[in-house]
């Protein structure tokens, strides 16, 4: 590692944090680091790395709270080409059903405390056909994979910079079909 950039965003308001941390992750070139010294876990933003920026980083942590957390965050490679800039999919007719279950993650996100099990345990009470909607501060995408074997479709709208909604929508099983997903069945 060449260098280090301190960011310390605890005297900052939560609002101006992530932005603050990304336009220094943007500046910072291969093979230097970013030290974070937060007020609290900053595991919610290692899920927006993984998510956006997946294979660039490493993660490390320095200092575990309870007053302090710090994390060293190396740029181990860098950002991949930005994609063609497209339209988001049309609103599929599924996401404008009413949801079952509505999972706001977003002041859990903010202050590092883990959604997952909430999240996990609305999608389980999903029958098929049904709809849950998380409210979330970044796109989860590591979540897409996991729900999409579990028989979920999803939609995500990004209502502002740290604002989304993601529609995950549980396929209805083929008629006929045990819904297990074996051979001859």
């Amino acid at each position: 590692m060449e260098q280090q950039v301190l960011v310390d965003v605890r005297a900052m308001p939560p609002r101006e944090r992530h932005p603050r941390i990304f336009k220094a992750w943007e500046e910072l070139p291969v093979g230097n680091a970013l030290k974070l010294v937060n007020d609290h876990n900053p595991k919610p933003l290692f899920y927006v790395f993984s998510a956006e920026h997946p294979g660039e980083f490493k993660w490390t942590m320095v200092e575990q709270g309870p007053e302090q957390w710090s994390v060293l965050i190396e740029r181990v490679a860098a950002s991949a080409p930005a994609a063609d800039s497209t339209a988001p999919a049309p609103r599929p007719a599924w996401a404008k059903l009413n949801s079952s279950s509505v999972v706001d993650a977003r002041e859990d996100l903010r202050a590092g405390r883990e959604p997952f099990p909430a999240i996990m345990a609305a999608a389980a009470q999903v029958r098929p056909g049904g709809v849950f909607v998380l409210r979330a501060i970044f796109e989860p995408r590591p979540l897409y994979k996991l729900l999409g074997d579990k028989g979920f479709e999803v939609w995500p709208e990004r209502l502002a910079e740290d604002d989304w909604n993601v529609y995950f929508h549980k396929k209805p099983e083929s008629a006929g079909g045990c819904g297990c997903g074996g051979p001859g069945h």
